[in-house]
């Protein structure tokens, strides 16, 4: 099996200093920026690993041809790595390093070609910490996805997997801190070896002293955009300081008197934001944090909700997975089934949902409620389940009567009584034998032949073998 190299495939290493040293005083000694390019030949998918010497508590920030990247850290002094997946072209990547004594900006230009006759495909997921530093969500992103099935593996052990028409993404929490390789892996027709994408995840230890905590959010009612958001800490009521971020940016309350406000009311446009909470305590004064995405949507603008419906096997079941852009982002999924609630979806289940039906019509509905939406909004679909195909086993014996050209044909199986069929010959109907309040059904026929061959059965419809079955055998009279 091909495996992507963490660390070494092929290595830049770039020693670059800043042009602005020698201008000004104070940035006389800035140290200088080590950055990393590790590439597989024929890969699109690149890691670069910036370094640093002699400066604490700093941040990077990536761009690529001057866009900004996200490289999904919670914390703002760990964005040392950047794992991007391109599309073939010239890119500029470039990091700077965020420090009031020595802003640097590092840049590298990168070439990316793709090996188009590799038959495996070039795997690639990202990573982000979730909602706290020790939860993450994965997802996964390469050419060809919506053709593959892959699996996901942490430290060698399968985890889960997910096909074509499955959510792409896998949310893990990391019980204890260590070190996890994470890793996308599959094997197609065109690329039966397999192949694999890993990343190495480094859970670090959280004091048991640092509080619990996380927020809650809310629409302040009559407005369009204006969210509450309200610290909940527990734990400790002793909280040193405690800071807001939107988007990686510190939300400043000059108004709290406390080294932070637990209450913080922002205005949004439109869009998907990281909205972040970072409290220190004497004890905890590295500070702990939560995070959550939110989707801010336009007034009386509702999610479109979708959801694939998956039959399992021969069972008189489905699965049901949510589907559509951001469904992560709301806080409240229900499943209904002909208008009764059965259960929330479950991020931590990916949004699946499993249920097992009788014989009948269903009407399967995902809804929400949003504080953009308050009237609600669902997604329906329509599940029939029709009985168990369940068919006789028709049965008949014949025999000749003395030496004659006459035979006697008597049907024999279970549950005849109350079966209708009929006899034919050569596929023409001679007689039937029909359930009904006449009472004239014998289950037997006689026949007199001339030479020939003969095909002769018993055949049957009923409702739980609308497709008919019959029984047949074949006479030769000289």
């Amino acid at each position: 099996m091909k495996k992507l190299s963490i660390w070494s495939v092929m290595i830049f290493t770039l020693l670059i200093g800043f042009n602005s040293c020698d201008q000004i005083e104070e940035f006389d000694n800035c140290p200088e920026v080590n950055v990393t390019v590790d590439n597989e030949t024929g890969s699109a998918v690149y890691r670069f690993a910036a370094q640093i010497d002699g400066i604490e508590d700093v941040r990077f920030t990536w761009t690529i041809n001057g866009d900004e990247v996200d490289t999904g850290s919670l914390s703002d002094v760990k964005d040392q790595i950047l794992d991007y997946r391109f599309e073939p072209g010239e890119y500029k990547v470039c990091v700077k390093v965020a420090s009031e004594n020595c802003p640097i900006e590092v840049c590298t230009d990168i070439v990316v070609e793709r090996d188009e006759t590799d038959p495996c495909p070039d795997l690639f997921f990202e990573s982000r910490q979730y909602e706290r530093p020790s939860q993450y969500k994965f997802i996964a992103d390469f050419r060809g996805i919506e053709e593959v099935s892959y699996g996901w593996f942490i430290n060698g052990e399968f985890v889960e997997d997910s096909s074509p028409n499955e959510s792409n993404y896998l949310i893990y929490d990391f019980k204890e801190p260590g070190v996890y390789e994470v890793c996308i892996a599959t094997e197609t027709p065109e690329c039966p070896n397999g192949t694999r994408y890993c990343k190495e995840i480094v859970i670090e230890e959280v004091s048991d002293v640092c509080p619990e905590v996380s927020f809650t959010k809310e629409m302040e009612p009559g407005t369009n955009g204006v969210y509450v958001f309200e610290a909940q800490i527990e734990g400790t009521d002793a909280v040193a300081e405690l800071d807001w971020y939107i988007n990686d940016q510190l939300i400043e309350n000059p108004s709290d008197q406390q080294g932070g406000s637990r209450v913080l009311t922002y205005q949004f446009d439109p869009g998907v934001y990281k909205v972040c909470l970072k409290v220190f305590t004497e004890d905890c004064p590295e500070g702990v944090i939560y995070c959550k995405e939110i989707e801010v949507r336009g007034e009386n603008e509702c999610p479109e909700l979708f959801f694939i419906a998956e039959k399992d096997g021969d069972n008189p079941a489905y699965y049901f997975q949510v589907e559509f852009e951001n469904a992560s982002n709301i806080e409240w999924l229900g499943w209904y089934i002909n208008g009764e609630f059965v259960e929330d979806s479950n991020n931590g289940d990916n949004n699946r949902f499993y249920y097992q039906f009788s014989p009948g019509r269903y009407e399967v509905c995902l809804k929400t409620e949003t504080p953009e939406c308050p009237e609600g909004t669902s997604y329906c679909k329509v599940i029939e389940i029709e009985d168990p195909v369940s068919c006789p086993d028709l049965f008949f014996e014949m025999e000749q009567e003395g030496n004659t050209p006459g035979y006697n044909f008597y049907a024999s199986f279970d549950g005849m009584q109350d079966t209708s069929f009929w006899w034919t010959i050569n596929g023409d109907v001679v007689d039937e034998e029909m359930v009904g309040p006449n009472d004239d059904k014998d289950n037997y026929m006689y026949y007199q032949f001339g030479p020939g061959t003969y095909e002769i059965c018993i055949e049957t419809e009923t409702p739980n073998c609308p497709q008919g079955i019959k029984y047949c055998k074949t006479l030769v009279i000289e």
